[in-house]
């Protein structure tokens, strides 16, 4: 057993991140300044794309594209159960309806073959989320918004990095928008942060505005030789920039995403090696030519009628052995608040339920992987992963 408790996974923050806070706390741009703006100049470069504005969470930019979108009370928008509730919540804070569709098992991602059946007179756009790191099959979405006239935003907050056919995640004009995340659990990380690529210039001004007080203009500069004193507020906005402190780290955790990514799919594969004989477990896909992972998240679906013991039983044993894991995610729906919601807003949910998300749902879990992880600490995670399993079969075999 392990003598420390290994996480599921850790930032990796190198000597090349903590100069550059320093030189920021020296410079004085503290907050919201001139690496912000540099930052997001490698954000637009990396993901080949027009317009990307950085701000204090993903949640907050995902809640920013509702409004920009102009999302109104009763309007619907498709997306899928297996996500973290924000998906969900910046729906429902502007009004919408967030309708849900079922998974494919394989993916862990939106069905897009769900999409058509949820459509109604009221849907006003999709946002498919692409999960663990695997990109959704994009091409399926866009028929289908193409078809119907819907929006296209995609949730990118654990695929910095992945490609779809070739192209970065947030690369085609087909989607309006897309939002990352630059939490600490990400690929890359601020500290915290999020967001949003887009490619048309008509949405620009009025994102600036949404995420800082909705003043026109780079509010930052007004401090600034070049800058002027006098503001103007446009619209009522919330307080959300991005400081020039997190911006020193992004400009060295972007540089070494390709990197990361490439260490993450190494650790990725040798799971799928050491565990491939197990049929007590479920293993993840590690997607294709088309479908590019930047390999986020290991996750795992424990069979607990071959394994001996349920998820939850699963998860509480390789903590004892200190070993972490996650799960990601608990079903939406299953929430205490969107329970009781989509007991209401019936026309959320298909009469059928979501059989495969909740399947998937009730066995998932997350076990550790990041850069840094050790192939020795692997092995361990491993072992004790087939000692846990080899334990509980026994227990379940003595009458």
């Amino acid at each position: 057993m392990r003598e420390t408790f290994l996480p599921f996974t850790r930032p990796m923050v190198g000597e090349e991140e903590i100069a550059e806070i320093i030189d920021s706390i020296h410079s004085g741009w503290i907050t919201t300044g001139p690496k912000s703006a540099k930052f997001e100049e490698a954000l637009c470069a990396y993901n080949d794309v027009k317009h990307c504005m950085a701000m204090n969470s993903a949640t907050t930019a995902q809640e920013i594209t509702m409004q920009v979108m102009g999302l109104q009370p009763g309007d619907e928008v498709i997306t899928t159960g297996l996500t973290w509730v924000s998906t969900l919540s910046t729906v429902i804070l502007q009004g919408g309806v967030p309708v849900l569709v079922d998974i494919d098992p394989k993916t862990l991602n939106l069905d897009p073959a769900k999409l058509e059946a949820a459509i109604t007179p009221r849907t006003k756009g999709i946002i498919p989320v692409h999960l663990t790191g695997l990109p959704v099959d994009m091409d399926a979405v866009w028929a289908v918004a193409k078809k119907h006239g819907l929006w296209v935003i995609e949730d990118a907050a654990q695929a910095m990095g992945a490609h779809y056919k070739g192209k970065k995640i947030g690369s085609d004009p087909r989607s309006v928008m897309s939002v990352y995340s630059f939490h600490p659990n990400k690929n890359m990380t601020t500290g915290e942060g999020g967001a949003i690529a887009f490619h048309s210039d008509e949405y620009a001004a009025r994102i600036q505005r949404l995420r800082f007080h909705g003043i026109e203009r780079d509010a930052w500069k007004r401090q600034s030789k070049e800058g002027s004193v006098h503001i103007d507020v446009m619209e009522p906005a919330r307080k959300a920039n991005f400081m020039d402190l997190q911006a020193a780290m992004g400009l060295h955790q972007i540089k070494k995403l390709d990197g990361f990514n490439a260490r993450r799919g190494e650790l990725f594969r040798r799971y799928l090696e050491l565990m491939k004989d197990m049929d007590e477990v479920m293993l993840p896909w590690e997607g294709n030519a088309d479908l590019g992972h930047c390999f986020h998240l290991f996750v795992l679906r424990v069979h607990p009628e071959k394994a001996g013991l349920d998820r939850d039983a699963f998860v509480t044993e390789l903590k004892v052995r200190n070993i972490g894991t996650g799960i990601h995610y608990k079903p939406s729906h299953q929430h205490t608040f969107y329970r009781d919601y989509y007991a209401t807003h019936t026309q959320g949910l298909p009469k059928e339920g979501l059989p495969h998300t909740d399947w998937s749902g009730d066995r998932l879990c997350s076990i550790p992987l990041w850069p840094g992880l050790s192939e020795e600490d692997q092995d361990q995670v491993v072992a004790e992963i087939k000692d846990v399993i080899a334990k509980a079969k026994v227990k379940v075999a003595v009458p």
